[in-house]
Protein backbone atom coordinates (compact mmCIF):
# COMPACT_ATOMS: atom_id res chain seq x y z
CA UNK A 1 0.00 0.00 0.00
CA UNK A 2 1.24 3.53 -0.95
CA UNK A 3 -1.02 5.12 1.18
CA UNK A 4 -0.26 5.02 4.90
CA UNK A 5 -2.51 8.08 6.80
CA UNK A 6 -4.64 10.89 6.64
CA UNK A 7 -3.80 14.39 7.54
CA UNK A 8 -5.42 17.68 7.54
CA UNK A 9 -3.80 20.35 5.74
CA UNK A 10 -4.33 24.45 4.68
CA UNK A 11 -3.42 25.75 1.57
CA UNK A 12 -2.52 29.53 2.24
CA UNK A 13 -2.49 31.93 -0.28
CA UNK A 14 1.43 32.49 0.26
CA UNK A 15 4.55 31.74 -1.37
CA UNK A 16 6.58 28.41 -0.36
CA UNK A 17 3.89 27.09 2.01
CA UNK A 18 5.12 24.95 5.00
CA UNK A 19 2.68 24.23 7.19
CA UNK A 20 0.39 20.99 7.08
CA UNK A 21 -2.64 22.58 7.67
CA UNK A 22 -3.89 22.91 4.18
CA UNK A 23 -7.60 24.83 3.24
CA UNK A 24 -9.38 22.41 5.95
CA UNK A 25 -8.84 19.35 3.12
CA UNK A 26 -8.25 16.18 3.97
CA UNK A 27 -4.87 14.53 1.54
CA UNK A 28 -3.43 11.13 2.04
CA UNK A 29 0.07 10.76 2.55
CA UNK A 30 2.39 9.19 0.16
CA UNK A 31 5.94 7.82 0.22
CA UNK A 32 7.23 11.16 0.04
CA UNK A 33 4.64 13.31 1.57
CA UNK A 34 1.12 14.21 0.53
CA UNK A 35 -1.38 13.11 -2.88
CA UNK A 36 -2.01 16.81 -3.73
CA UNK A 37 -3.65 18.07 -6.93
CA UNK A 38 -0.90 17.87 -9.40
CA UNK A 39 -1.51 21.78 -10.19
CA UNK A 40 -0.43 22.20 -6.44
CA UNK A 41 2.95 21.12 -6.95
CA UNK A 42 3.37 20.25 -10.93
CA UNK A 43 6.83 18.80 -11.15
CA UNK A 44 6.84 16.86 -7.65
CA UNK A 45 9.50 19.29 -6.44
CA UNK A 46 8.90 21.55 -3.06
CA UNK A 47 9.43 25.09 -5.29
CA UNK A 48 7.15 24.92 -8.45
CA UNK A 49 6.39 28.70 -8.34
CA UNK A 50 2.47 29.60 -8.49
CA UNK A 51 1.46 27.57 -11.29
CA UNK A 52 -1.80 29.08 -11.87
CA UNK A 53 -0.17 32.35 -11.85
CA UNK A 54 2.32 31.52 -15.06
CA UNK A 55 1.70 30.48 -18.53
CA UNK A 56 3.09 26.96 -17.75
CA UNK A 57 0.65 23.85 -17.79
CA UNK A 58 0.72 21.05 -15.89
CA UNK A 59 1.39 17.48 -17.85
CA UNK A 60 -1.46 14.89 -17.12
CA UNK A 61 -1.95 11.29 -19.12
CA UNK A 62 -5.24 10.57 -18.88
CA UNK A 63 -5.90 7.05 -16.89
CA UNK A 64 -2.10 6.64 -16.03
CA UNK A 65 -1.85 4.79 -12.44
CA UNK A 66 0.18 6.48 -9.78
CA UNK A 67 1.06 5.59 -5.92
CA UNK A 68 -1.80 8.00 -5.38
CA UNK A 69 -3.98 6.40 -7.47
CA UNK A 70 -5.59 9.51 -9.43
CA UNK A 71 -3.85 10.90 -12.53
CA UNK A 72 -4.51 13.90 -11.67
CA UNK A 73 -2.29 13.65 -8.26
CA UNK A 74 0.80 13.70 -7.12
CA UNK A 75 3.32 13.03 -4.19
CA UNK A 76 4.31 16.12 -2.70
CA UNK A 77 5.07 18.55 0.16
CA UNK A 78 4.77 21.95 -0.74
CA UNK A 79 1.98 24.35 -2.54
CA UNK A 80 1.85 27.73 -3.88
CA UNK A 81 -1.01 29.72 -5.62
CA UNK A 82 -1.78 33.54 -6.70
CA UNK A 83 -4.86 34.71 -8.10
CA UNK A 84 -5.27 35.55 -12.36
CA UNK A 85 -7.43 38.55 -14.00
CA UNK A 86 -10.54 36.84 -15.31
CA UNK A 87 -12.49 37.83 -18.54
CA UNK A 88 -16.12 37.56 -18.15
CA UNK A 89 -16.70 38.35 -21.81
CA UNK A 90 -19.45 35.49 -24.07
CA UNK A 91 -17.69 32.96 -25.86
CA UNK A 92 -14.03 33.49 -24.77
CA UNK A 93 -12.28 29.49 -24.72
CA UNK A 94 -8.87 28.40 -22.67
CA UNK A 95 -7.49 27.41 -26.03
CA UNK A 96 -4.67 26.06 -24.55
CA UNK A 97 -6.41 24.95 -21.35
CA UNK A 98 -5.35 25.94 -18.03
CA UNK A 99 -3.00 24.08 -15.49
CA UNK A 100 -2.50 20.94 -17.86
CA UNK A 101 -1.02 19.95 -20.43
CA UNK A 102 -3.46 16.80 -20.89
CA UNK A 103 -1.52 13.58 -22.71
CA UNK A 104 -3.71 11.10 -24.36
CA UNK A 105 -3.79 8.63 -26.63
CA UNK A 106 -7.69 9.65 -27.37
CA UNK A 107 -8.98 13.14 -28.04
CA UNK A 108 -10.37 15.29 -25.41
CA UNK A 109 -11.02 18.87 -24.04
CA UNK A 110 -8.33 20.76 -22.71
CA UNK A 111 -8.82 21.62 -19.40
CA UNK A 112 -11.07 24.79 -18.81
CA UNK A 113 -10.97 24.73 -22.51
CA UNK A 114 -14.54 25.53 -23.11
CA UNK A 115 -15.82 27.28 -20.38
CA UNK A 116 -19.57 27.41 -20.89
CA UNK A 117 -20.33 23.71 -20.88
CA UNK A 118 -22.28 22.17 -17.83
CA UNK A 119 -23.07 18.64 -16.82
CA UNK A 120 -26.18 18.05 -15.43
CA UNK A 121 -27.05 15.73 -13.00
CA UNK A 122 -30.62 14.03 -11.23
CA UNK A 123 -30.56 13.91 -7.63
CA UNK A 124 -30.39 10.74 -5.64
CA UNK A 125 -34.41 9.30 -5.57
CA UNK A 126 -33.52 8.12 -2.05
CA UNK A 127 -30.92 8.41 1.08
CA UNK A 128 -30.16 4.84 0.09
CA UNK A 129 -27.76 6.22 -2.84
CA UNK A 130 -26.50 9.76 -1.87
CA UNK A 131 -24.79 10.26 -5.15
CA UNK A 132 -26.29 12.72 -8.20
CA UNK A 133 -26.27 10.52 -11.97
CA UNK A 134 -25.11 12.29 -15.24
CA UNK A 135 -28.00 12.93 -17.26
CA UNK A 136 -27.01 15.35 -19.71
CA UNK A 137 -25.59 18.39 -20.76
CA UNK A 138 -26.00 22.21 -21.16
CA UNK A 139 -24.67 25.56 -22.18
CA UNK A 140 -24.11 28.35 -19.65
CA UNK A 141 -25.90 31.54 -21.29
CA UNK A 142 -26.64 33.84 -18.40
CA UNK A 143 -25.95 33.85 -14.60
CA UNK A 144 -29.04 32.39 -14.37
CA UNK A 145 -29.51 30.49 -17.17
CA UNK A 146 -29.04 27.03 -18.24
CA UNK A 147 -29.56 25.95 -22.11
CA UNK A 148 -30.48 22.61 -22.52
CA UNK A 149 -32.95 19.84 -24.39
CA UNK A 150 -36.69 19.13 -23.10
CA UNK A 151 -36.51 16.28 -23.24
CA UNK A 152 -33.20 15.84 -20.79
CA UNK A 153 -35.25 17.64 -18.17
CA UNK A 154 -38.63 15.80 -16.84
CA UNK A 155 -38.97 17.22 -13.43
CA UNK A 156 -36.97 20.53 -12.95
CA UNK A 157 -36.82 19.58 -8.90
CA UNK A 158 -34.92 17.03 -9.40
CA UNK A 159 -31.93 18.46 -11.23
CA UNK A 160 -28.30 19.79 -10.50
CA UNK A 161 -26.61 21.70 -12.60
CA UNK A 162 -22.58 21.48 -12.02
CA UNK A 163 -20.51 24.48 -13.80
CA UNK A 164 -16.08 24.20 -13.92
CA UNK A 165 -16.40 20.03 -13.90
CA UNK A 166 -13.50 18.89 -16.41
CA UNK A 167 -13.00 15.41 -14.89
CA UNK A 168 -16.11 13.68 -13.50
CA UNK A 169 -13.93 10.91 -11.72
CA UNK A 170 -11.73 13.24 -9.88
CA UNK A 171 -11.97 16.34 -7.42
CA UNK A 172 -8.08 17.37 -7.85
CA UNK A 173 -8.94 19.62 -10.32
CA UNK A 174 -7.18 22.96 -10.09
CA UNK A 175 -10.43 25.12 -9.73
CA UNK A 176 -13.51 24.33 -7.86
CA UNK A 177 -16.97 22.89 -9.66
CA UNK A 178 -19.85 25.11 -8.48
CA UNK A 179 -23.20 22.73 -8.35
CA UNK A 180 -26.12 24.51 -8.42
CA UNK A 181 -29.87 23.12 -8.36
CA UNK A 182 -32.65 23.90 -10.82
CA UNK A 183 -35.54 25.65 -9.62
CA UNK A 184 -37.31 25.25 -12.83
CA UNK A 185 -37.31 24.40 -16.54
CA UNK A 186 -39.04 26.36 -19.19
CA UNK A 187 -40.07 24.50 -21.96
CA UNK A 188 -40.46 25.98 -25.79
CA UNK A 189 -44.08 26.29 -26.46
CA UNK A 190 -44.15 24.06 -29.36
CA UNK A 191 -41.75 21.23 -28.21
CA UNK A 192 -43.33 17.93 -29.30
CA UNK A 193 -42.62 14.07 -28.91
CA UNK A 194 -43.40 12.77 -32.20
CA UNK A 195 -41.11 10.31 -34.68
CA UNK A 196 -38.60 12.90 -34.63
CA UNK A 197 -38.24 15.56 -31.28
CA UNK A 198 -39.36 18.94 -32.41
CA UNK A 199 -38.53 22.19 -30.86
CA UNK A 200 -36.53 20.04 -27.94
CA UNK A 201 -35.24 23.31 -26.07
CA UNK A 202 -35.53 24.39 -22.66
CA UNK A 203 -34.32 27.23 -20.54
CA UNK A 204 -33.10 25.92 -16.68
CA UNK A 205 -33.72 28.66 -14.03
CA UNK A 206 -30.68 28.06 -11.66
CA UNK A 207 -31.55 28.68 -7.73
CA UNK A 208 -29.06 31.01 -7.26
CA UNK A 209 -26.73 32.59 -9.57
CA UNK A 210 -23.48 31.03 -10.82
CA UNK A 211 -20.47 33.26 -10.36
CA UNK A 212 -18.20 33.57 -13.33
CA UNK A 213 -14.16 32.80 -13.02
CA UNK A 214 -11.76 32.15 -15.63
CA UNK A 215 -12.81 28.28 -16.22
CA UNK A 216 -16.68 29.06 -15.74
CA UNK A 217 -17.73 31.53 -18.52
CA UNK A 218 -20.98 32.07 -20.75
CA UNK A 219 -21.03 31.14 -24.65
CA UNK A 220 -22.53 33.86 -26.99
CA UNK A 221 -25.82 33.71 -28.69
CA UNK A 222 -26.33 33.44 -32.14
CA UNK A 223 -28.46 36.29 -33.80
CA UNK A 224 -31.52 35.20 -36.05
CA UNK A 225 -29.48 35.88 -38.98
CA UNK A 226 -26.35 34.08 -38.11
CA UNK A 227 -25.99 31.17 -40.43
CA UNK A 228 -23.01 28.28 -39.73
CA UNK A 229 -23.88 25.52 -42.79
CA UNK A 230 -20.41 24.06 -44.05
CA UNK A 231 -18.40 25.74 -40.79
CA UNK A 232 -16.32 22.96 -38.93
CA UNK A 233 -17.73 23.23 -34.97
CA UNK A 234 -16.83 21.95 -31.69
CA UNK A 235 -19.41 19.47 -29.56
CA UNK A 236 -18.52 18.89 -25.90
CA UNK A 237 -19.94 16.82 -23.15
CA UNK A 238 -19.77 13.87 -21.04
CA UNK A 239 -22.02 10.93 -22.82
CA UNK A 240 -20.85 8.28 -24.45
CA UNK A 241 -17.19 7.74 -25.79
CA UNK A 242 -18.31 5.53 -29.16
CA UNK A 243 -14.26 4.83 -28.74
CA UNK A 244 -14.54 2.91 -25.35
CA UNK A 245 -18.25 2.22 -25.23
CA UNK A 246 -18.44 3.75 -21.83
CA UNK A 247 -19.69 7.02 -20.63
CA UNK A 248 -16.43 9.84 -21.12
CA UNK A 249 -15.12 10.86 -17.69
CA UNK A 250 -13.23 13.29 -19.35
CA UNK A 251 -14.78 16.10 -21.03
CA UNK A 252 -15.02 14.97 -25.24
CA UNK A 253 -14.21 17.36 -27.52
CA UNK A 254 -15.58 16.50 -30.60
CA UNK A 255 -14.74 18.40 -34.17
CA UNK A 256 -18.20 18.32 -36.43
CA UNK A 257 -18.84 20.13 -40.39
CA UNK A 258 -22.35 21.56 -39.81
CA UNK A 259 -24.59 20.71 -42.40
CA UNK A 260 -27.97 21.50 -43.19
CA UNK A 261 -30.98 20.02 -42.58
CA UNK A 262 -31.82 18.85 -46.29
CA UNK A 263 -28.32 17.51 -46.58
CA UNK A 264 -28.86 15.84 -43.00
CA UNK A 265 -32.64 14.55 -44.45
CA UNK A 266 -30.72 13.15 -46.95
CA UNK A 267 -27.97 10.92 -45.40
CA UNK A 268 -30.35 9.36 -42.91
CA UNK A 269 -32.41 8.42 -46.15
CA UNK A 270 -29.47 6.57 -47.13
CA UNK A 271 -28.86 4.90 -44.27
CA UNK A 272 -32.99 3.76 -44.53
CA UNK A 273 -34.38 6.09 -41.90
CA UNK A 274 -37.10 7.61 -44.05
CA UNK A 275 -37.96 10.43 -41.78
CA UNK A 276 -38.15 14.59 -42.38
CA UNK A 277 -36.31 16.39 -40.00
CA UNK A 278 -38.39 19.18 -38.56
CA UNK A 279 -36.91 22.50 -39.45
CA UNK A 280 -35.68 23.28 -36.13
CA UNK A 281 -33.31 20.67 -37.02
CA UNK A 282 -29.75 21.24 -37.67
CA UNK A 283 -27.00 18.22 -38.22
CA UNK A 284 -22.80 18.33 -37.10
CA UNK A 285 -21.56 15.13 -39.26
CA UNK A 286 -18.11 13.78 -37.44
CA UNK A 287 -14.36 14.94 -38.82
CA UNK A 288 -13.19 11.76 -37.28
CA UNK A 289 -14.51 8.82 -35.17
CA UNK A 290 -16.37 11.03 -33.13
CA UNK A 291 -19.75 12.06 -32.44
CA UNK A 292 -22.64 12.61 -29.95
CA UNK A 293 -24.31 9.97 -28.42
CA UNK A 294 -26.18 8.97 -25.14
CA UNK A 295 -26.29 11.23 -22.45
CA UNK A 296 -24.76 14.20 -24.79
CA UNK A 297 -28.60 15.66 -24.78
CA UNK A 298 -28.40 19.35 -24.23
CA UNK A 299 -24.72 19.76 -24.89
CA UNK A 300 -23.50 22.98 -26.69
CA UNK A 301 -22.01 22.60 -30.47
CA UNK A 302 -19.72 26.03 -30.48
CA UNK A 303 -18.27 27.83 -33.38
CA UNK A 304 -15.75 29.92 -33.90
CA UNK A 305 -16.10 33.34 -34.93
CA UNK A 306 -13.56 35.53 -36.79
CA UNK A 307 -12.45 37.71 -33.55
CA UNK A 308 -12.17 33.98 -31.89
CA UNK A 309 -15.38 34.06 -29.65
CA UNK A 310 -17.13 31.21 -29.30
CA UNK A 311 -21.15 31.47 -30.39
CA UNK A 312 -23.68 28.54 -29.56
CA UNK A 313 -24.92 26.79 -32.82
CA UNK A 314 -26.78 23.84 -31.93
CA UNK A 315 -27.88 22.19 -29.14
CA UNK A 316 -27.62 18.17 -29.21
CA UNK A 317 -30.04 16.66 -28.57
CA UNK A 318 -30.26 12.99 -30.61
CA UNK A 319 -28.42 10.30 -32.84
CA UNK A 320 -29.93 7.34 -34.38
CA UNK A 321 -27.12 5.23 -33.99
CA UNK A 322 -23.65 6.20 -32.11
CA UNK A 323 -22.06 2.71 -33.27
CA UNK A 324 -22.78 4.03 -36.94
CA UNK A 325 -19.59 6.49 -38.32
CA UNK A 326 -21.89 8.09 -40.75
CA UNK A 327 -25.23 9.04 -38.80
CA UNK A 328 -24.80 12.82 -38.05
CA UNK A 329 -25.43 13.85 -34.70
CA UNK A 330 -28.77 15.80 -34.66
CA UNK A 331 -28.94 19.38 -32.97
CA UNK A 332 -31.30 22.07 -32.64
CA UNK A 333 -30.61 25.24 -34.52
CA UNK A 334 -29.52 27.39 -32.28
CA UNK A 335 -30.31 30.26 -34.65
CA UNK A 336 -34.13 29.31 -34.82
CA UNK A 337 -34.34 29.97 -30.99
CA UNK A 338 -32.31 33.39 -30.59
CA UNK A 339 -35.35 35.18 -30.03
CA UNK A 340 -37.48 33.06 -27.96
CA UNK A 341 -34.04 32.25 -25.43
CA UNK A 342 -33.84 36.25 -25.33
CA UNK A 343 -37.43 37.07 -24.90
CA UNK A 344 -38.16 34.25 -22.27
CA UNK A 345 -34.81 35.73 -20.05
CA UNK A 346 -35.94 39.54 -20.14
CA UNK A 347 -39.39 38.20 -19.44
CA UNK A 348 -38.30 36.35 -16.47
CA UNK A 349 -35.79 38.91 -15.54
CA UNK A 350 -39.22 41.67 -15.75
CA UNK A 351 -41.18 39.59 -13.36
CA UNK A 352 -38.74 39.07 -10.46
CA UNK A 353 -37.88 43.02 -11.06
CA UNK A 354 -41.95 42.91 -10.44
CA UNK A 355 -42.41 40.59 -7.94
CA UNK A 356 -39.00 42.21 -5.98
CA UNK A 357 -40.88 46.09 -5.78
CA UNK A 358 -43.85 44.49 -4.56
CA UNK A 359 -41.90 42.63 -1.83
CA UNK A 360 -40.44 46.30 -1.05
CA UNK A 361 -43.78 47.80 -1.53
CA UNK A 362 -45.05 45.16 1.15
CA UNK A 363 -42.26 45.75 3.66
CA UNK A 364 -42.56 49.54 3.43
CA UNK A 365 -46.21 49.12 4.36
CA UNK A 366 -45.65 46.99 6.87
CA UNK A 367 -43.21 49.33 8.57
CA UNK A 368 -45.37 52.58 7.96
CA UNK A 369 -48.20 50.54 9.40
CA UNK A 370 -46.89 47.99 12.03
CA UNK A 371 -48.95 45.62 9.84
CA UNK A 372 -47.51 42.45 8.92
CA UNK A 373 -46.12 41.97 5.00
Amino acid sequence: MYLRSVVVLLIAVLVNVESNVIDNQTYETCDDGYCLPKHLCPTGKADDGPILEQNRLVAVRVGEENECGDFMKICCKKWERKTRQVNNKCGVSNPQGLVYNVESELTYAKYAEFPWTVAIFEKPSSSDNPELTHVGGGTLIHPKFVLTTAHTLKDSQRYVARFGEWNMNSDAEAFPTQDIEIEEHILHQSYRVATILENDIALAVLKTNVIYSEHIRPICLPSAQDNFEDQQCIATGWGVDERTDEPATVMKRMELNVISRKDCEMSYRLLDFPYRLHRSIMCGGATDDQNICVKDGGSPLACQRADGSYVLAGIASWRRNCADYLDPGVFMNATRFACWINDTIADREQSNEEVDGNDRFDFLMSRIFNIEP
